[in-house]
């Protein structure tokens, strides 16, 4: 599901231009579903902006509307302040995660201007200190991050965005032709591992945790033990503690957990782990 975000000072002429994407991409590709996201979509008052707790609420309010629209052709265009860099962030995220494309359209409208439409709107305009209050706040994107990246700069003074323009060609091909960056490899969910293995896991090893402590214990440091058809312990010259071999054990099953391997090869890949971390391997 290609984002793309629009963000500006309040008044700035945001949702003018989303709406004039939106139909560009509707007349670019009839094949794409376009959604639009928006303070006014979701009913979110400009009053939300003077708490930050129900602000907060908001932007969630925001995230969820986003992924009910999840889908790998669909295109979701965000309409609002989206003024929080650590918010643009977290959507780039979700865009990575879900391997689609993203970009952030900055809609360039100096404070001076914005203020004086504001002062125009005849219908529900921002509060002065309001407004004065999100101007101060406002985080400017910058392409050189890479959760604002790619970013376009729409000048208030542009004419209307068409699907022949430039700027509309750039934005259309970096959504729909680009490749999706991969997802971090950390937040790749991992397969599920079996109760069945984990069980294994700790069954096995526990049995050559006991067959090489009482082998020692009978015929003495130094010895081979033999644990399983691929798999020989050779323990050291001296006395291994008890403890030491359980907490490397204990290792030993943390990092299989992770990676499972087959149970078949667990005495054996235990034996290895023992020997390398005894010196004797």
């Amino acid at each position: 599901m290609p984002i793309i975000l629009i963000t500006g000072y309040p008044c700035s002429g945001k949702s003018t231009r989303a709406n004039e994407i939106v139909a560009a991409f509707k007349a670019k590709a009839p094949d794409r579903k376009v959604h639009l996201v928006s303070d006014e979509m979701l009913e979110i008052d400009k009053s939300v902006y003077r708490d930050a707790k129900q602000e907060k609420i908001a932007r969630a309010n925001v995230m969820s509307a986003i992924k009910r629209f999840f889908s790998r052709e669909d295109i979701v265009v965000v309409d609002g302040l989206n003024y929080i860099k650590g918010f643009r962030y977290q959507i780039f995220c979700e865009a990575k995660a879900e391997q689609t494309t993203f970009a952030v359209v900055h809609v360039g409208t100096p404070a001076n201007v914005c203020r004086a439409w504001n002062e125009a709107v005849q219908k529900n305009p921002w509060d002065e200190d309001l407004f004065d209050a999100l101007v101060f706040r406002y985080e400017e994107p910058n392409g050189m991050n890479r959760w604002d990246s790619p970013l376009y700069t729409v000048p208030y003074s542009d004419p209307i965005i068409t699907p022949n323009e430039d700027i509309f060609q750039s934005l259309f091909d970096s959504i729909i032709h680009a490749k999706a960056k991969p997802p971090n490899f950390a937040t790749i969910l991992k397969p599920a591992v079996s109760i069945d293995y984990i069980y294994e896991l700790d069954k096995q090893t526990q049995d050559v945790v006991k067959h090489i402590l009482g082998r020692q214990q009978d015929g003495g440091p130094g010895q081979t033990v033999v644990v399983a058809e691929d798999g020989t312990v050779r323990l050291p010259i001296e006395i291994v503690a008890t403890a030491q071999v359980q907490r490397l054990r204990r290792n030993f099953v943390a990092l299989n957990k992770v990676r499972q391997i087959d149970c078949g090869r667990i005495k054996g890949a235990f034996a290895e782990f023992l020997n390398r971390n005894f010196g004797t391997a």
